[in-house]
């Protein structure tokens, strides 16, 4: 995919290192050009130092060609322009950061697939590691619709304790991505062994949120 990531701060960066690393054509920009220089000097990407308010700067990039927009500035008025310029020009997937909720409204409205609004994506993290002992929690969608980010966090009690991951039997809708162990974020590795509050990070077909968590109790 040809992506365009608008904003080099601490959440683009780290976005653009992962979408590069899985072979997408990456376009990072931001007005800062230290920060340019940083993510190109982890990440094979594309780095442009430009104001995102520029509308020259959406022709030179071709912008009908860009199959990704995610706009992370820091400024809420910037995503939003950001969006609504990629929704004119037809680009068929984009998601925005915003700190204000309604804001988050005004953005949908303009035709962002998913608005990422950094409180209340905190509070249901928070809310799955407070609810998720007992049951597997959405924390958000993804790019593909069918499916979200969803965690549970492992008890004394469940069935999968002192397995491995390896002999947890899985839907192929449901993929493991991390585990967490209050410490350190773990690779799910299949002889990674279960151990209690542990929290089982995973990408969840919609439909199998409950196997997922069946799967480990």
């Amino acid at each position: 995919m040809r992506i365009l990531i608008v904003g080099a701060g601490n959440v683009g960066s780290h976005l653009a290192q992962l979408l590069s690393m899985r072979g997408n054509e990456v376009i990072v920009v931001d007005r800062d050009g230290e920060r340019i220089r940083q993510v190109q000097r982890e990440a094979d990407v594309q780095g442009i130092e430009r104001d995102a308010t520029d509308p020259s700067l959406y022709d030179e990039i071709d912008l009908r060609s860009i199959d990704v927009v995610v706009a992370v500035t820091d400024r809420d008025e910037v995503n939003l322009l950001v969006a609504t310029i990629a929704n004119e020009s037809g680009v068929p997937r984009i998601v925005a950061r915003t700190r204000s909720t309604k804001i988050a409204k005004i953005i949908e409205r303009v035709g962002v697939e998913y608005t990422v609004t950094e409180p209340v994506v905190i509070a249901k993290y928070l809310y799955s590691i407070i609810e998720g002992k007992y049951h597997a929690v959405s924390l958000a969608p993804v790019f593909t619709g069918n499916y979200m980010l969803a965690s549970i966090t492992i008890t004394e009690t469940d069935a999968s304790v002192g397995k491995t991951l390896g002999e947890i039997e899985l839907d192929e809708g449901i993929k493991i991505l991390a585990i967490f162990d209050g410490e350190n974020i773990l690779e799910p590795v299949p002889t990674r062994e279960i151990m209690p509050n542990m929290i089982i990070i995973a990408l969840v077909r919609r439909d199998l949120l409950e196997e997922f968590e069946r799967a480990f109790r």
